[in-house]
């Protein structure tokens, strides 16, 4: 069959199909490329071309319709992969098509849920290995109600469907897209409708919201007494509504008729006139599942039979049919006249009765008028044929006895043509150029909304290009007339009318509803040109051969001049071992497999393009670049055995040779280098490049630190060790031959016991060893050594190999002793050496205890400490292995309400919940033993309990110190037991108290661990109120080491114990500490004195500090309610958790805060304002240097000439990094961003990525993490750098200037600094609040601030212009304007001078005489008359200022009067300002002021540039205040 036939074929079924729904899908095809087609099929194919192309086509007719053969072997050029991949590119492109879509009316229940099954579409495409895909047509602004699957073609609800009022969803049209990937992909749609149906979900309602009838009282049995009504929104049965009487109250009285409601009476009356019957109806739909019904109570009165309920006259039984297009409201719909029939009382009163639907009148869809005893009805709202067709009212008339009587009417409504067509939401086709005339375009759906046939049926007409397109006025299917060009015109914009069946009432003109959409018709592209590459060759040069997998090569390109067109690529042939691979669509050649120059230098591809008919071939010449990518080999297994000792000679002990593969020529040079593997290997060999391996210190064969046979590990490297060298390990076998070069040794376990009071006599056979071979080991010989004491000689001897005691021991006069042995060996040349025998005299109970006192120190941790032992009863025996012969019991026999005493080892047992509080326990202890008499002695404890809250273990600082143990840290001499004799610890409270500057009872010492290595672990706290912070503490005390050191006599290996402190000591990464506590404590008992302590320690967790889950409010902030970790801050606390997230600093002060861990990866952010070029931003480092720990790290961030710059030292050597793109103006705010890695540290500038803004550096050395246990400052530092930097070797110091201006914002590792709150400080803004730091922090620019200050001057010199010209006139210049001194006093007042104030002469004191001398610096004198470390009198200090007042030329001739009372002292001024008065710049240096002692320490704080003293730093803990 023809194409021809075909297409006829084709249109013809789709002609007999559905015209409303079904949409023809055939797509035709251009040439005859199909291997199964004759000749003859060709021909017939081509028949239906134009005349003019009838030569062309026979030629290419004769290439195309080939043998299949042919065609095949064109084909096995390609892969059969590659073929069988693109098959869908081959022949032509056709549009895929819905099945059935005309059949398609699925529906869907309302209320479901969402995703509730709908419907499966299915639609075909007649081309190979096309894959389909779904989607849902509609406008981008409304919401979706329907999803579908795009590969299923599953329909689910993605909406809840309500049918019912007043939503009214009944019905909703789909548009469904299939689209195929073809080239270009095609598409076809199909709209269909997607029914709502009903469900049972609305119960029955009323239509009046309650029931007063009448009844006469002669109305007969079986008389209609009333009727009700209810309504149901749902359709079909289950708005079926039936009433039932609940058999209650009076329902044997009626009955009433299942299904019209009317209500009949069943039982004679037996009741008066004015009484009631009252019953309940039940309404109920007739679909029992689910069950839906209403109630209502039902009152019927009875009245007498004289009195009659009104009636309507001729009452309106037929429908009246309403357009839905009536919008004159004032015309009559219905008129009705209703009689009282009560003579002497005619008036009565309509209503129209709004009843619980739409349908019957809810919405007052129409309104009454009455007139006398008639009514009209009239519209009142318009009318809607598609939302109500059909209303039911109800008109009651009630006479003057509220009577009633009720009529209804129905009321129609008759659709009109009032719908204008629309277009569905489909607005383009596509259509192949070269197609033949009546190929199917498209085709287009539009709806009416009227609700009848007879005015929404839509015929189709295109107004425009009918000379190209034609439509099918029933179908919408477009068809084309003509065969299109894509390279001629690509698309046709076609406008549609849509025009309905009916006039329309829209209109007066008697035309019919017209519906206007514009489509665009693209021409899709056809295969019909040959894809070509730009080159013949293409060349990849030195590819090296350790390329990684994946790594680009070289990209081809080949070009097409069809758009439709897409291209792949292979590669054909010259892949040798799959090396290459190509992307398919990119034509970017890539890395598949390893490749090897030694195997493969050069690569010819022959790549082919093939667009899916047409293809091209290319070369590319891959040639493979070497590169050394093998290590060296070893020629040989390597061992030797030499003899241990000295070494003799430089002779090689060994000669190591290798060589490289990559080298093919073996006696050339391999340019090989040799080394020693292992570090400490390296001490004790050497090896060169020629391989000797040579001793450079002698090997030790012996335990416990040699070995037999060493196995040393050298290392190979090729290219001479640079660049890209490779190595080789191979372990040499060094075996050493055995000589007498070790002296035995004592193996006696020891300490060895021998008792007193026994007679003389064996003691032990020494036993001895030799690390030796047995050869020059044993047998031993042992002796007393020659320089032993005369009294060892004298008591100890040896016989063979046994040691005796010569003499009677006892321990009271000795208890140990320390015998030197000689021991020789019977190697040689012999050796022997001397070993200490350690022998304890062993205790007997030969002495009578005495009375004894101890105290006990217990730090109960929040009261939660359980029953804990504490200590010993003590008493004083010269005897200390008699423990067993000793009986404790209570001294009054009732034992203590919070301790327990354990009677046979003196243990005092502490019982949970004992308060806090000093205790005296008194005990009496009995001693009974063979060698002394029975006998009793008193002995008392005090107990010490304080009891320790959280908050203080929490803010703990710490120091380890060196050799130490934790009974000698406790303990007070035994032999002095005077009050002011302390214990170490207690001196270490002492000198805290005094550096915290707060008293002894406010400092703790908790804890007290012992550690290897004679280290001690304290941990202690101190408190005003509230705690100090651990910053503050550590900070102190880190500053003031070498001092408490020589008040303890003590030395300190650490100030704030941080196990992270070495590198890769506990973590190989990232390091932090953690702090654990418990409720149970431990106990150290030194006899006389015991301590209970806190068990608190760190340890080391090796990771990043990570921010806790919820972090506590700051500042008086609350936690949010209902938010884990959110706050409400109060104003100007502005942080994640109320943070005061800005600092001020003025050149001169710092601020503590905590110190950071050691992360892999540490990011700080900060924001600085400067007000000046120079000083140091941040310090975090060392506060003083520690020779027994001397860890070098540090971090300095400074500005220099206004450039940022970061000095970082890992410990390993420093690097700094200056940053020289942005420099930093004064007034203005930046953010610096600093990243701390292991192999690298970035700074940047305002978040400027470029590389110019970006300074990079590398850490020095090998050590790859910051590790610092100090606290972090900023603005300054009051650590002198330039000594410390001199002490640990930096190659720069930071700048010991401090940061003028305002920081803001600092956050590390994410978590925000509480900058305004900090530990300690000196000299600082909090919340930059004084008006230099707002202006920076708000990036004021300093000339603006400069302006402002020079208005204010000339404001100032006119006020004083104006002052003077005052003064003037007033006579003021008889007093000399000196006079007006700091206190603001002017002298002519009551109490101003010496004439007219009434003085206390008994509070002057008697002055000094000074003699004269002419005014120095106080800084000279200080330095040239006076050692720095006398203190002055204070009298030289105000004499001298009395003196330099009096020489004042300008000054009152008489003097001033002043009592200056020493600070404390009752003083009553509130200032000593006026100190200052008299002098000039020059005199306003006090730095001298810290030497006056401490009652001038704030007065040396606040003009001194120095602290007075360490005491001062923390004074005013919120820093600087003027």
């Amino acid at each position: 069959m023809s194409l021809h036939s075909q297409y006829e074929s084709s249109s013809s079924s789709s002609s007999n199909t559905n015209p409303a729904q079904q949409q023809p899908h055939q797509q035709h095809k251009r040439k005859c490329r199909s291997t199964a087609t004759t000749t003859t099929s060709c021909y017939t194919c081509l028949r239906s071309q134009r005349p003019a192309m009838i030569a062309l086509a026979v030629v290419v007719a004769a290439f195309v319709c080939l043998p299949a053969q042919f065609v095949g072997a064109l084909q096995a050029v390609s892969s059969s992969s590659s073929s069988s991949r693109y098959d869908n590119y081959l022949g032509d492109n056709r549009k895929p098509a819905f099945k059935n879509c005309a059949g398609y009316a699925p529906s869907v229940k309302e209320e479901q849920p969402e995703n509730t099954y709908v419907f499966t579409v299915q639609a075909t495409d007649p081309d190979p290995n096309q894959e389909i895909t779904y989607s849902l047509v509609q406008s981008a602004f409304d919401r979706a109600k329907f999803v579908i699957h795009p590969t299923s073609g599953v329909i689910v609800t993605a909406h809840i469907f309500d049918r019912d009022e007043p939503i009214h969803e009944k019905f909703v049209f789909v548009t469904v897209q299939a689209t195929d990937n073809g080239l270009p992909p095609l598409d076809d749609v199909c709209t269909f409708n997607v029914t709502i149906e009903d469900i049972n979900d609305n119960p029955p309602v009323f239509n009046k919201a309650r029931y007063d009838e009448s009844m006469s009282e002669n109305t007969m049995i079986d008389a209609v007494v009333m009727s009700i009504s209810a309504s149901d929104f749902d359709d079909r049965n289950n708005s079926i509504v039936e009433y039932e009487i609940l058999r209650e109250r009076d329902f044997q009285y009626f009955r009433i008729d299942r299904e019209s409601g009317i209500i009949y009476l069943s039982r004679p009356i037996d009741r008066r006139p004015g009484q009631t019957y009252t019953i309940n109806v039940r309404a109920f739909n007739i679909v029992p599942d689910p069950l839906q019904e209403a109630h209502i109570e039902v009152r019927i009165r009875v009245v007498e039979s004289s009195i009659k309920p009104p009636s309507f006259v001729d009452p309106i039984d037929e429908p009246i049919y309403l357009k839905e297009n009536l919008k004159n409201f004032s015309q009559p719909i219905a008129t009705l006249r209703a009689v009282s029939n009560m003579p002497d009382k005619p008036e009565v009163i309509f209503e129209l009765i709004t009843g619980r639907t739409e349908q019957t009148n809810g919405k007052n869809t129409f309104v009454f008028n009455q007139i006398g005893n008639e009514v009209t009805i009239k519209l009142g709202k318009s009318l809607d044929y598609e939302a109500i067709t059909e209303y039911t009212l109800t008109m009651s008339v009630r006479n003057t006895f509220e009577l009633a009587a009720e009529h209804q009417i129905k009321i129609k409504v008759e659709d009109v043509n009032d719908n204008i067509p629309f277009f569905t939401e489909v607005k383009s086709g596509t259509i192949l150029e070269n197609e033949p005339p009546g190929t199917p375009v498209m085709q287009v759906r539009a709806f009416d909304m009227d609700g009848t046939p007879a005015n929404n049926i839509i015929t189709f007409e295109l107004v425009d290009n009918r000379e190209i397109f034609a439509i099918d006025p029933n179908s919408g299917n477009i068809t084309a007339l003509t065969t299109f060009d894509r390279e001629e015109r690509d698309f046709y914009n076609v406008k549609v009318s849509a025009t309905d069946n009916s006039p329309s009432s829209l209109f007066d003109n008697g035309d019919h509803n017209h519906g206007y959409q514009v489509f665009r018709i693209s021409i899709g592209d056809k295969n019909d040109h040959k894809p070509h590459f730009q080159k013949m060759t293409y060349l990849a040069d030195k590819l090296l051969e350790d390329a990684n997998t994946n790594y680009e090569v070289i990209e081809v390109k080949a070009e097409d001049e069809d758009n439709a067109s897409q291209i792949v690529y292979s590669i054909e042939s010259g892949n040798v071992g799959d090396a290459f691979k190509i992307g398919l669509k990119t034509g970017k050649i890539t890395v598949n497999q390893r490749l090897d120059y030694e195997t493969v230098t050069e690569y010819e591809l022959k790549v082919r393009a093939f667009d899916g008919v047409y293809d091209d071939f290319t070369t590319v010449v891959v040639k493979i670049e070497d590169v050394n990518d093998n290590p060296p080999v070893f020629k040989e297994e390597y061992s030797k055995t030499i003899l241990e000792g000295p070494v003799l000679s430089n002779d090689c002990i060994l000669n190591i040779e290798a060589y490289d593969p990559d080298i093919k020529d073996r006696n050339a040079d391999q340019h090989i280098t040799y080394s020693i593997v292992k570090e400490d290997h390296r001490k004790l060999l050497t090896i060169d490049n020629n391989g000797c391996l040579r001793l450079i210190q002698p090997l030790d064969r012996d335990p416990p630190n040699g070995h037999k046979s060493w196995q040393v590990l050298i290392s190979a490297s090729d290219e001479d060790g640079v660049g890209t060298s490779l190595k080789s390990v191979k372990p040499v076998i060094i075996t050493l031959e055995d000589i007498n070069d070790n002296a035995p040794f004592l193996i006696n376990q020891m300490p060895v016991i021998w008792q007193e009071n026994r007679n003389p006599g064996q003691v032990v056979q020494l036993l001895a060893n030799d690390y030796d071979e047995p050869q020059n080991g044993p047998p031993f010989t042992f002796g007393i050594d020659s320089e032993a004491s005369i009294d060892i000689k004298s008591k100890f001897s040896i016989d063979n190999d046994y040691l005796f005691a010569n003499v009677q021991f006892d321990r009271e006069q000795q208890k140990e002793y320390f015998i030197p042995i000689r021991i020789s060996d019977a190697g040689v040349p012999k050796q022997s050496s001397v070993s200490i025998l350690h022998l304890i005299i062993g205790d007997v109970n030969d002495n009578a205890m005495s009375e004894g006192s101890s105290r006990i120190f217990m730090y109960n941790y929040k009261g939660e400490a359980p029953d804990t032992d504490i200590g010993r009863v003590f008493v004083d025996d010269e005897d200390d292995w008699d423990l067993e012969d000793k009986y404790f019991e209570w001294k009054s026999g009732i034992p203590h309400e919070q301790f327990r005493l354990n009677p046979s080892t003196g243990m005092i047992t502490m019982l949970q919940g004992t308060e806090a509080g000093e205790y005296l326990l008194e005990f009496v202890v009995t001693e009974d033993a063979p060698q002394i008499q029975k006998h009793s002695v008193d002995a008392d404890v005090t107990v010490i309990v304080h009891e320790l809250p959280e908050e203080a273990v929490d803010k703990s600082g710490s120091i380890r110190f060196y050799n130490i143990t934790k009974e000698e840290f406790i303990s007070v001499p035994r032999d002095v037991m005077a009050d002011d004799v302390f214990s170490l610890k207690d001196r270490l409270q002492h000198s805290l108290a005094k550096l915290f500057n707060t008293s002894v009872s406010n400092v703790d010492v908790f804890t007290v661990l012992q550690n290897e290595n004679r280290t001690l672990d304290v941990r202690y706290s101190a408190h005003g109120s509230p705690y100090y912070a651990p910053e503050k503490l550590n900070g102190m005390v880190g500053q003031s080491q070498q001092r408490l050191e020589d008040e303890l006599g003590l030395k300190m290996l650490m100030v704030n114990i941080d196990e992270c402190l070495i590198e890769k000591l506990k973590c190989e990464s990232s390091c932090t500490n953690e702090l654990h506590k418990s409720s149970v404590p431990y106990m150290i008992y030194s006899n006389t004195t015991s301590f209970v302590g806190v068990n608190a320690f760190v340890q080391a967790q090796c990771v990043c500090e990570a921010m806790p889950a919820s972090q506590p409010c700051l500042n008086g902030g609350t936690r949010r309610y209902g938010e884990n970790d959110a706050c409400d801050c109060i104003d100007g606390f502005t942080g994640p958790h109320c943070e005061l997230v800005s600092v001020g600093f003025y050149g001169n002060g710092y601020a503590f805060y905590e110190p950071v861990s050691a992360c892999d990866n540490t990011r700080i952010s900060l924001e600085i304002a400067p007000q000046h070029e120079q000083g140091l931003i941040m310090y975090l480092g060392p506060l003083s240097y520690n020779p027994l720990l001397p860890i070098s790290d540090f971090l300095s961030l400074e500005l220099d000439k206004g450039y940022p710059v970061l000095s970082v030292d890992y410990g390993s050597g420093m690097v700094r990094i200056k940053h020289q793109h942005i420099q930093l103006q004064a007034g203005r705010s930046y953010q610096l961003d600093i990243i701390l890695q292991r192999a690298s540290i970035e700074m940047t500038v305002d978040n400027c990525r470029l590389s110019t803004c970006m300074s990079l550096g590398a850490p020095q050395g090998p050590n790859e993490f910051l590790n610092v246990n100090s606290p972090l400052q900023l603005g300054g530092t009051p650590v002198d750098l330039v000594h410390l930097g001199r002490q640990l070797n930096w190659t720069h110091v930071p700048n010991q200037q401090g940061f003028f201006g305002c920081v803001r914002n600092l956050t590390i590792n994410e978590r925000t600094y509480n900058l305004g709150m900090p530990s300690l400080s000196r000299n600082i803004d909090s919340g930059c609040q004084r008006a230099v730091a707002v202006a920076v922090s708000f990036g004021i620019d300093r000339n603006f601030i400069i302006a402002i200050i020079t208005c204010i001057a000339l404001l100032l010199i006119i006020l004083l212009a104006v002052v003077v010209q005052k003064k003037q006139k007033n006579g003021w210049h008889e007093k000399d304007i000196d006079d007006i001194r700091e206190t603001i006093i002017n002298y002519e007042d009551e109490g101003g001078g010496e004439r007219d104030t009434d003085y206390d002469l008994n509070v002057l004191r008697t002055q000094p005489f000074y003699e004269e001398k002419l005014y120095k610096d106080p800084h000279a004198l200080q330095s040239g008359m006076r050692d720095p470390n006398d203190i002055p009198d204070i009298g030289d200090f105000l004499g001298g200022k009395k003196e330099n007042c009096d020489r004042d030329t300008g000054a009152n001739t008489v003097d001033d009067v002043r009592h200056y009372a020493y600070e404390g002292d009752g003083n009553s001024d509130g200032s000593l300002s006026s100190l200052a008065s008299c002098t000039d710049d020059g005199d306003l240096n006090f730095d001298y002021l810290s030497n006056f002692g401490p009652r001038f320490r704030k007065l040396a704080d606040m003009y001194g540039e120095e602290p007075s003293d360490t005491d001062s730093n923390v004074d005013d803990e919120q820093g600087w205040r003027i």
